[in-house]
């Protein structure tokens, strides 16, 4: 038997790209980088690494979060490549909690419109 191709594509989101060039953004525990795009979709890169926990189960588990918070609230964000950089101060936060730290960082793209160095902020 043959398998039928997906007609999904793949998009590879170029992490180095999205840094280097992106607008940088803090909120607590994540460090988020934002580029701007041509194409409507958004994509979104999760980088925890180990220094963050030793445990796979624990840096899967805040990637898994994120991912849906991601999923929930950011529908409304579109031509952005967004890249999560998270630290250890992650690891003092739920869910529900790291939900409203990023909501609030999703609020402030969508109004603003990520204008260079209008969003601003900090702990």
């Amino acid at each position: 038997m043959t398998t039928l191709p997906t007609t999904r594509k793949k998009i590879k989101l170029n992490f180095n790209i999205a840094i280097k060039n992106g607008d940088k953004f803090h909120v607590k525990g994540i460090y988020i980088y934002a580029k701007n795009k041509n194409t409507k979709s958004s994509n979104l890169g999760v980088i925890i690494s180990k220094k963050v926990s030793n445990l796979a189960v624990v840096r899967n588990k805040y990637r898994r979060y994120i991912k849906e918070i991601f999923r929930l609230d950011f529908k409304s964000v579109e031509y952005k490549d967004l890249v999560f950089i998270v630290n250890k101060r992650i690891l003092d936060l739920d869910f529900n909690r790291i939900r409203k730290e990023l909501s609030d960082f999703r609020e402030q793209i969508v109004n603003e419109k990520l204008n260079s160095n209008s969003i601003n902020f900090g702990n």
